[in-house]
Formats: structure tokens, sequence, C-alpha cells
């Protein structure tokens, strides 16, 4: 028996009647209404003459899923009805076929046992067909096995309720045992599923739902699908494709238009030209399905399906958008975002498309992780590409993939870059910043930058992550791959003249701008990752035309998850960690960099507008004496050969981030009287620093201070009055002999190590330390006594005394 899963089925539905009992009737009613419902149905329209049926009748019967079987009066005096009744009973048991019947003002009884009509119908036949009783034998089985099948009696019954009641029941039936809608889709049954839960089909109520996601990411593919699925179960369905291009083209009263003119299935759309209040007024009773494709504004909502009360009840609105704050509507009830194919549905459908197949041989095996690493599960990217590679040999696969380095694909890219189209400058700049320069880095960090730089990045970075642009995850800012590649391409056609561009990040690039010093004031920021990058010799001149120059970043050292650009609330969640805290700092004795960009000349020009100064190597002994950090947030000069900063005294009052660390000739640091915002301070294993500034003890929003292994450091401060210091490590200053005096109630600082240090004794106002609940002394050699007041600290929980040889005994408590 065949299967009705593998059987492929050129209708739904197939109508048998008698043709002067019901054709002007109730089966054309039938007809209509199902077709209305787009459900494919046969009907003959042919006048029926001669005894044999005809063979195109019985070709439809086997290419239907189901039959509907109209019994009138006179159905059983027909030998055609009759022939097709027993062809559909064989199809019913030899193809997976159903078999519908309908009692049209008849008995069922009588069709059953061929009484009343249907008794003298078959007298007659049995005058006719006297010399082949095994035909009418047949003809009667059939009769009775067919209705013995539960169906519909329409005596005392409203035509109109029951052809509705009928449609209603196949359109259910079809949906049961249909997935051709999801046929060639991958991954789809999950998705739906998830839409499903938000749709609540079957429900009386009236639900719009969103379905959003960044481009490409298929949410029209679903909404397609959903609405082949369930369309039937409606009394009108509208599919409106591409509302945000179509309605600066044509204007929002076409559309609406274009959406009734879909429901009620006219030809003559000017009828519906009469605005709002008319499609209101022609929905309000009418159970629709209408899906919104491409929308990015909320008056294209207002105009195409206003509030829930415009639809009859069950409707269902489903909405797609890029854009997040589009589903901020009030009548939305629900929002699904659409995902990345995960790995396993991704590889298949590359194949699929480059293959024609699922399996892949092992010579391509290589070819289908490249591509997967390119597009990162989005499914147009997977499309596309695996389309360009159908029929390329091996070598020319990999040609084609090599080339996207260098040439991304123009169908994905065109696409994506409609995304970007609506973004005014605040929030088109962000975005870049974050494709060339803070992709994977701390939210609130990258803030503080941007902010200094002009942006309004709170507002900025809601509206990007609204229309799926970025994605926040753990406090961190990602974009996909592919959007980060589109930054890129848009940034390259600002200009063919390299130094003439807004960002560079391509080494290439970047070299031939340091080493030609053909960087304009147009250059805005810089970023080299040098680990993956080669030896680069360069004119310090190379920046003297840079005076636009904002972000520079030359990066030797990937750290992941670093404590100092946390927020304060990571912060504390993970000073309260010890574990946390110790790994921190074993970490970091691993460190290692390689000084790959070597500088000759007399520097005299840094950009004065530089609010990022990240120079990982850096190999002069101070900054140029001409440049003034007025602007400067964050300076990141770890494993540099800094000796000092600069000569004298600078200004730097929006500076909030300082990290030095490993820079092993730095001995002084500068005053920092001159950075009254400074929050972050980061000088561990600079082991040639002999003194810190005294300015450092009175920095009133310092929350991290980090100068754990300064092993030469003698002269710290002679007081601390650090109102907002959360971390203050002061371990390995091996040289370091006295702690400072504690001037006011310091409470935030709940862990203090002062491991391998060289102090004698703690000062009593120690007490001031009110929220310290661990104090680390191990190794405090020269450590001779410990004050009363230590016992004050009344949040004191771990005192670490181990190897203080010099400790003879604690205080009395």
């Amino acid at each position: 028996m065949a299967s009705s899963s593998t059987h492929q089925w050129k209708y739904d539905v197939f109508l048998s009647f008698r043709g002067k009992d019901t054709r002007k009737g109730f089966t054309d009613h039938l007809y209509a209404a199902l077709r209305r419902k787009g459900i494919d149905t046969f009907m003959d329209d042919q006048l029926r003459r001669g005894e044999q049926i005809s063979p195109t009748l019985l070709t439809a019967i086997e290419n239907s899923r189901f039959s509907v079987i109209i019994f009138s009066e006179n159905y059983a005096s027909s030998s055609w009805c009759l022939d097709e009744l027993a062809k559909i009973l064989d199809c019913v048991k030899g193809l997976g076929h159903k078999a519908l019947p309908v009692f049209y003002k008849v008995d069922p009884s009588h069709v059953k046992r061929q009484e009343g009509c249907y008794a003298k119908a078959f007298a007659e036949h049995e005058q006719i067909y006297r010399e082949n009783m095994e035909k009418l034998l047949k003809w009667k089985a059939a009769l009775t096995e067919v209705a013995t099948i539960s169906g519909w009696d329409s005596r005392d019954r409203h035509e109109a309720k029951l052809i509705e009641e009928i449609v209603g029941d196949i359109c259910n039936k079809l949906d049961r045992t249909s997935s051709s809608y999801t046929n060639g889709l991958v991954g789809m049954e999950s998705r739906i599923k998830k839409m499903d839960d938000l749709l609540c089909i079957g429900s009386p109520d009236v639900r719009m739902v969103g379905l959003w996601g960044m481009a490409g990411i298929g949410k029209t593919t679903i909404a397609k699908a959903i609405y082949e699925r369930i369309y039937a179960l409606f009394e009108g369905c509208c599919f409106l494709s591409n509302v945000r291009e179509e309605s600066h083209k044509v204007g929002l009263s076409r559309l609406q238009i274009e959406l009734l003119s879909q429901i009620f299935k006219e030809g003559n759309q000017q009828k519906f030209n009469q605005g709002i209040n008319f499609v209101k007024d022609r929905l309000q009773n009418k159970k629709v399905l209408i899906i919104l494709d491409d929308v990015d504004q909320q008056e294209q909502l207002e105009a195409l399906v206003g509030n829930r009360d415009w639809f009859g009840l069950g409707s269902r609105i489903i909405i797609t958008t890029r854009d997040q704050h589009v589903l901020t509507y009030p009548e939305v009830n629900g929002i699904y975002k659409a995902t990345e194919l995960e790995n396993d549905e991704a590889l298949e459908l590359f194949c699929q498309h480059a293959f024609r197949h699922k399996d892949v041989s092992e010579d391509f095996r290589h070819i289908c992780g490249h591509a997967l690493d390119y597009t990162r599960g989005l499914p147009l990217a997977l499309k596309v590409l695996g389309s360009s590679l159908y029929t390329k040999s091996k070598c020319e696969c990999e040609s084609e993939l090599e080339k996207l380095k260098q040439f991304p694909n123009q169908k994905v890219q065109n696409v994506l870059k409609t995304s970007l189209e609506g973004l005014d400058n605040n929030d088109l700049g962000i975005f870049l910043d974050v494709a060339f320069f803070y992709k994977g880095q701390n939210k609130d960090f990258v803030g503080e930058i941007l902010e200094s730089c002009g942006f309004f990045f709170s507002i900025g970075i809601r509206n990007l992550v609204d229309k799926s642009l970025i994605t926040i995850l753990e406090n961190k800012l990602w974009m996909h791959d592919l959007l980060q590649e589109t930054g890129w391409e848009i940034v390259k056609q600002e200009s063919k003249v390299i130094g003439e561009r807004s960002r560079l990040r391509v080494h290439e690039d970047i070299n031939r701008v340091l080493t030609t010093t053909t960087g304009s004031e147009t250059v805005e920021g810089i970023f080299l990752d040098s680990i993956a990058s080669k030896e680069l010799n360069f004119n310090v001149d190379a920046f003297a035309k840079m005076n636009g120059l904002r972000l520079l970043i030359f990066s030797n050292v990937q750290i992941d998850g670093i404590l100092e650009y946390l927020s304060e609330k990571e912060l504390m969640a993970c000073v309260h960690n010890s574990w946390e805290m110790r790994n921190y700092y074993s970490n970091r004795n691993n460190l290692y960099t390689q000084h790959k960009l070597h500088l000759y000349g007399d520097f005299k020009f840094l950009s004065n507008e530089l609010r990022s100064l990240y120079w990982h190597g850096y190999p002069l002994n101070s900054l140029p004496s001409n440049f003034h950090p007025e602007k400067l947030v964050e300076l990141n000069m770890c494993f540099s050969r800094l000796k000092q900063l600069w000569e004298g005294n600078k200004a730097f009052e929006k500076l909030k981030f300082m990290k030095l660390s490993q820079s092993q000739h730095l001995t002084k640091t500068p005053d920092f009287s001159g950075a009254p915002n400074l929050e972050r301070l980061i000088l561990e294993g600079c082991t040639s620093l002999v003194e810190v500034h005294p300015s450092i003890g009175f920095l009133k929003k310092l929350i991290f201070l980090n100068l754990h292994g300064c092993k030469n450091l003698e002269s710290f401060s002679s007081s601390i009055h650090m109102e907002s210091l959360q971390i203050l490590t002061l371990s390995g200053c091996l040289k370091l002999n006295k702690f400072p005096e504690v001037q006011g109630n310091m409470e935030h600082i709940p862990e203090l190590s002062l491991e391998g240090t060289a102090i004698k004794e703690l000062p009593s106002s120690i007490e001031n330390l009110t929220g310290l609940a661990l104090l680390n002394l191990e190794d405090c050699k020269s450590l001779e006594s410990l004050p009363n007041s230590i016992f004050k600290l009344k949040s004191l929980e771990t005192l670490q005394l181990s190897n203080c040889s010099r400790l003879k005994k604690l205080v009395e408590i």
C-alpha cells in the first residue's frame, strides 16, 4: 500500500456528484467555498455522455488527497458516478486516499442498503447489466462501505452552514496531513512550533504576533510556511510582501487597497479605495489571516491593521520586521526572535544548495567547514554561497571562499546594507565603531569611550539592538560576522584613497598609510591586531596629518574577561569570588607580547582628539611632549618601553582608564591631580617602578588600583582617602614597607592583599576600611605587630598570616 505521505498529490479534493441534482446549486457553492480557501479542487464541468467513465476523471481521483462524494437523489442512477465511487474506494485502500460522504437530501440508510430511490436505480441497472453482475455487486459494496464513513447529512440543515462546516473540516485535515509547506526548508519545524505557541490557533481572540530578526535570517520564509499551513482556516487571507519598500514606492493607501483585494479576492481594486474606516468596516466581522512582511514603521501598522477590534474573532496578524521597536505597537501580543541555524541545520541547508543532496564527499568536507565559518548560520548567506558553488570543482570552491576575504558576496551584502539605510549619523557611527574596534567588548566601557566622542550611546545602542544589528550577551557587544563585514565595506566605499577613509583595520592598508605617511584628517580610528601582523617600521611623522584621530588601537595581547573593564556591579561580583580573583592574577603571569611596531624619528605629533590610546608594546620612552590629552578617556600601553609618560603636569580631566601593565622600564607615574575622574589604574608588573605620585591617594572616583608585582616600589602615598575604591592590590611589592594612613571611611573594599610586601606594621586607621572581609598578609616577613583597631573591622572574616616570621603575637581580642 502506498503511503499518503509519499504520494504526490495534484489536487486536494475531488468532487463526485450527480450533475442534474447539484451542479448549479450545492456542488457549485461548495466548489467556490473550497477555492476561496485556496484548496485545490477538481470539479468535472463537462456533461457526461455514454457509459464509460473518462480516463481523465480516473486520473484526477488518483491524484487527489480527498474525495467529497455528494449522494443525492439520482446519484445511483448514473453509472459514471458509481464507477467514480468504486475508483475512489480502490484509492482509499491502495493510495491512502480519504473519502468524505455528504448525504444531500437523502437518508444515509437508503444509500447503505440501497433502499428508496437507490433501490429503484439499481432495479434499472440490473436490466442493463444483467450480463455483468460483478460490476453491480462492486457498486453495491462501494455504496455500503462509503455510507458507513462518518460524513454530513444535509437534511434540516442550512446549506451555507453545512458548506462552511465541510470546508472547515477539510482545512483541518489538510493541516494535519500536509507537510508540503516545509518541504526543502531546513530547521523550520522548531521555529514554526515557537510561532504556534504565540499564535494560539483555535482561541477565539484576535492576536497580533511579531517575527523579529536581522536581514537574511529567514523571517519571510517562516511567515510563508506558517501562511501555507493555516491560511485555509480563515475566511480571508492576505500576504502583503515588502511593506517597507512598497509603502515608500506606492504609499499606504495603495497597500490598503491591495490588502482588501487579496482578502476579498476582488480583481476590481478601485472599489476599495476609501481609506482606513472602510478597511475596518469591511473586516470587522471577518476571520482573517494577514501577514505584513518587512514592516519598518509603526505608521504602517496603524494604516493596515489598526487595532485588534478591526477584525473578526479568531483573526491572526503576523508582522515581520528587522526593528523590534516597531513591535512595541500596543496591539502586539507577543514577539518571536528568529535566530541563526544550528550547525547541523546550516550544513544541511548549505549542502542542499551547493550539492543538491545531504551527503558530502570527503574531498568537500573542509569546503563545508569554511562555508559554515563564513556564513555563521545565516540562511540567506548559506543559500547564496551554496548556490554559487554548485557544479564547481574543489579547486574552484576553494578559490571562491578565498576570494570572499577580499570581495564579499554582493547578493548578501546588498540585502544586509538595507538594514543600515535608515540609520542616522549617530547610530551608524556607533555601528561602524563597534564593527571596527569594539566587537566582543564590555558595553559599559565602550559606552564611556563613544560618549566622549560625541555619540549618544545609550539610545544609539538601543536602536541598533532593536534593528537586529547588534546583540548584547553577558554585557558584551556582538554582531553577526557578515554584518561586521558590511560595516567594513561601507567604510571601504568612502574613498578609493585608503588614507581618506574614516576607519582602518586591514594590516596591508594600515601599513601603506603609515609607511607612506598618507593618512589624512579624515581618519578617525585605526585598529591593528599585531599578533596576526608582520613587523611594521614607520616614521613618527605618519600621524602628523591625522589630527582627527580619536581611536588608536595597536593590540598585541588578547585578554578576555579583563576585570578592569567590568562595570561596577560586575566588578563587585568578582571581588567577592576569591577564586576568580586568584585566577585573574595567575593568568597575568602567562602573558607575553612581541614588539612588532617600530618607530623612528622624533615623535612630535599625536592627535589631541584621541579618546582611546591603546598601544601594546609602545616602543619609545615617553609620549610626545606637545600631546595634550584633555579628551583622552583610555590610556592602555601595556608592555611598553615607557620610562615616564611625559615631563611635568598635564591635564587629562576626562581620563577614566589607565593601564601600563608590564611596562618594565617605567620608573615613576605622572601627577594624578590633573585626572580627577580616573576610575581604574593598573600598573601591574611594572618592575622598575619606584615611586607612585602621592596625588594618587586622593582620587575620589578611583575604584580599581592594581600594583601587583611592582617589586621595586618604595613610595606609594602617606595617606589615602579614596572613598570609591573597591579593589586595592599591593601584593608582590617587595620593597613597600609602609601602608598609608586611611583618612575617612572607605567602606567599599572587601579584600586587601598585601602579600609579600615589606610592611612592618599597619596603621591604626585600618579600621576605616569598614567593609573589609579578607585581609591577606601572607609572606609579610617584616611584619612585627598588628594594631588593636584591626578588631574593629566588624566585617572581617579571614585574616591570613602564614609565613609572617617576625610577627610574635596577636593582640588580644
